[in-house]
């Protein structure tokens, strides 16, 4: 029996096409007591992480949004985990309540400018005041979110040898100014806040730069109020043949997988066919029609 499952996260979809046996398990893809390389299982491992973080970062933030890379000065950074945990939560407090008296004060700013405009009506400069102030407004009522991966890094040579350091890699919810950001990370020299923007780094690569692991460790956390990626499995409504024609004939048939996907843009399709039990996998991606999808270069996508 063949499975479709479809993930769609913000103005992502991905369709993923795989075989299951008659009683929903996933059918197996390697021989009895046969385990992949250490290397392939770290590859495996990697690629699906990016993918969950990709779908996560899709479902929750956009252009109006941050992605940071704070970091500390090595000679100040904590030798505990727990610590660095501990100053990334501060830190997001900080942000959150900084957030919190903006909109205070933004508030009392607008109710004074609105008074202003009835005593002096039709003033353009008062009107494009009240215009702005909505808009910063409207940014601060969005709930706060974030998502962050820890990146643990040890000196190997210098004075500094041995001692270890901490990279942070953030999608943090818009609202205040990247000089405000910066600003109250307070721990490091290097504090990179970037405005997220989807159509040139999309959140394919940046979840691929949050999963990476060149040395050390990477650890994942997000805020409790993150939306989930709407997850839909159907099952037995496309034949195995139909699976196998999609993935050897249709892979860059644009106009097939939107006609099949209405309202999304084709993207990028990746077939795998599993020599043990002689099924094709596939997956699709799709972006919502409206605006550019983003620049997808993951040629080690994993389906699954």
């Amino acid at each position: 029996m063949q499975r479709e499952k479809r993930i769609r996260s913000g103005p992502l979809l991905e369709a993923d096409f795989f075989p299951v046996l008659s009683d929903g398990r996933r059918m197996p893809q390697r021989a009895p007591k046969t385990k992949p390389s250490t290397e392939a299982q770290k590859k495996y491992n990697q690629a699906q992480a990016a993918k969950k973080l990709v779908h996560w970062a899709n479902a929750n933030f956009n252009e109006t949004d941050y992605l940071l890379h704070p970091t500390y000065k090595p000679e100040d950074a904590p030798q505990s985990e727990e610590q660095a945990r501990r100053d990334v939560q501060n830190y997001f407090r900080r942000v959150k309540n900084h957030r919190a008296g903006k909109y205070k004060r933004l508030e009392k700013e607008l109710a004074s400018a609105r008074a202003l405009l009835l005593d002096i009506p039709n003033n353009s400069y008062i009107a494009a005041s009240i215009d702005k102030l909505q808009k910063e407004l409207s940014k601060l009522e969005k709930p706060f979110k974030y998502m962050y991966a820890i990146e643990k890094v040890t000196y190997k040579t210098g004075k500094l040898c041995g001692r270890i350091n901490w990279h942070f890699h953030m999608f943090v919810t818009g609202g205040l100014s990247t000089r405000e950001m910066e600003n109250l990370w307070g721990e490091g020299v290097r504090v990179n806040c970037n405005t997220y923007q989807p159509e040139r780094f999309g959140p394919e690569a940046a979840a691929r730069y949050m999963s990476k692991d060149p040395q050390g460790f990477k650890r994942f956390g997000r805020s409790r109020n993150l939306e989930r990626p709407d997850i839909k499995v159907k099952d037995g409504k496309v034949s195995r043949r139909t699976v196998e024609r999609m993935a050897t004939q249709r892979i860059d048939d644009r106009e097939f997988w939107e006609r099949r996907y209405r309202g999304y843009r084709f993207v990028r399709a990746y077939p795998k066919y599993n020599e043990y039990n002689g099924h094709w996998y596939l997956s699709v991606i799709m972006y919502r029609s409206g605006g550019d999808p983003p620049d997808w270069n993951a040629d080690d996508w994993i389906t699954d």
